[in-house]
């Protein structure tokens, strides 16, 4: 009997697999706070879900499936599938019946989980689970009645293409039952040539080696399949192609008299998880999922440091908009840009020290036109209203700086968008539609 207690080996690789999944993950929730608007939420969230199940399957891959197939330990595999901490689906149990050669419990979830499934080919894939178990039983004869259903649903389901590996296996199964040896030996062959090029695949390698050797005795190479029956032997004595590879020796040696099997029966009914729970427990994922980006956005908000002005004092405020004062914003600009939208107007003060802001030295504005972000000023010249582009085309977060209308000094300043922090070095800001312009410094021209 298999020995399934917990060891320290199989701990370490539960622990691995916790670990390097978070790892994977983790990293992937620093983009939340940079994402602006819902619709990039929606995509994030179902490339988020999409990468999730790679990232689990590569961690699963390399932590615990490698047990099995690249240490072709059922021991370690089975001590894993058994620990508490490590929830499976019904798969995972099929690797561990099939490498073990419990084929009852392997037929059970066969019949509970694969044969009635919606999927056809989900159900194909079942028979093809039970050729497996056929051929691995000595029931030879059972090989034919399952790819008879195989068969039925290919007839019936002309569209439909079998993946890889599934096609490979139908192929060496039907010309097997076949009798088709050459061919028998052609597919396994290629298998064996292509898998043993690949890490982390010595399960499979072993297993159509395992064929390769039945196939050499059906076709009398007997010399053949005892060396490839003994190497099997000798490289996994924890699985189950071990005994295998010994019942087939003692066929050849004729200690043991080879039989038919007695067909197999459902004996225990698998309780397979629905999907449709499946789907539900999904869509309470992804509600949960926004309900922690609107709650992450709100704390961020409120837990985020104010931004220090000199002296602690509050932003300058901005006039609410003077529909005479637009209406001279917009003269001096109305043969710039055929269509524009003036989000703000403010001014630059050098004296700031406390709270009045009574010295102003230039009158600013920022148009959009096209996407793009203009700084101008406004001045009056023999009672005329003109305007200076200072800067044209500004990018959001980067340091621009301009040269003030009547003084010889310069102004650096950032447009930062409203959702991010303002600098902390700055001298003061004004709230714009949509932005802080932030006034980073203002010096003396060189």
């Amino acid at each position: 009997m298999l020995k399934t207690a917990t060891n320290k080996s199989a701990k370490k690789s539960i622990a691995l697999y916790y670990i390097l999944s978070l790892s994977l993950l983790l990293p992937l929730l620093i983009p939340l706070w940079l994402i602006k608007g819902s619709l990039w939420v929606i995509v994030y969230l179902l490339c988020f879900l999409i990468y999730t199940r790679i990232a689990i399957s590569f961690a699963v891959r390399l932590t615990v499936m490698s047990s099995l197939w690249k240490e072709l330990d059922a021991e370690k595999y089975a001590a894993i599938i058994n620990a508490k901490s490590f929830r499976v689906h019904y798969s995972y149990r099929l690797n561990l019946y099939f490498s073990t050669g419990d084929y009852q419990a392997a037929y059970n979830v066969i019949s509970s989980a694969l044969l009635p499934h919606k999927n056809t080919l989900q159900r194909i894939y079942g028979y093809l689970l039970l050729c497996r178990i056929c051929f691995e039983r000595g029931d030879y004869e059972g090989i034919k009645e399952n790819l008879a259903e195989i068969e039925h649903y290919l007839k019936y389901n002309p569209s439909l293409r079998l993946p890889k590996q599934n096609k490979e296996a139908y192929e060496f199964y039907r010309e097997f039952a076949d009798a088709d040896y050459a061919s028998v030996l052609a597919i396994l062959e290629k298998g064996i040539d292509r898998y043993s090029k690949k890490k982390g695949y010595a399960y499979i390698v072993l297993m159509r080696q395992y064929q390769l050797a039945v196939t050499k005795r059906m076709m009398g190479d007997v010399d053949e399949a005892i060396s490839l029956l003994e190497s099997i032997r000798e490289k996994a004595p924890k699985l189950v192609f071990s005994t295998l590879a010994q019942k087939q020796l003692d066929y050849i040696s004729g200690t043991l008299e080879e039989t038919t099997p007695e067909k197999l029966e459902v004996t225990e009914i698998e309780r397979v998880k629905s999907r449709r729970k499946a789907k539900i427990i999904l869509i309470v994922v992804l509600c949960i999922g926004f309900l922690l980006i609107i709650v992450g956005t709100i704390l961020g908000q409120l837990t985020a440091p104010k931004q220090k002005i000199i002296g602690q004092l509050d932003a300058p405020k901005q006039e609410n908009k003077d529909s005479e004062y637009i209406a001279h914003l917009e003269g001096a600009i109305e043969d710039d840009y055929e269509e524009y939208q003036i989000l703000g107007y403010f001014y630059i003060y050098t004296d700031y020290a406390d709270e009045t802001y009574m010295m102003s030295i230039d009158s600013l504005f920022l148009v959009e036109s096209n996407g793009s972000l203009d700084l101008h000023t406004l001045y009056v010249l023999n009672g005329e209203y003109g305007n200076i582009l200072n800067v044209k085309d500004i990018q959001v977060n980067q340091l621009y700086e301009y040269e003030i209308y009547f003084t010889p000094k310069k102004v650096e300043f950032v447009l930062t968008e409203k959702k991010r922090d303002i600098p902390e070095d700055m001298l003061y800001y004004y709230e714009i539609d949509g932005y802080y312009f932030c006034v980073m410094s203002i010096s003396d021209m060189e």
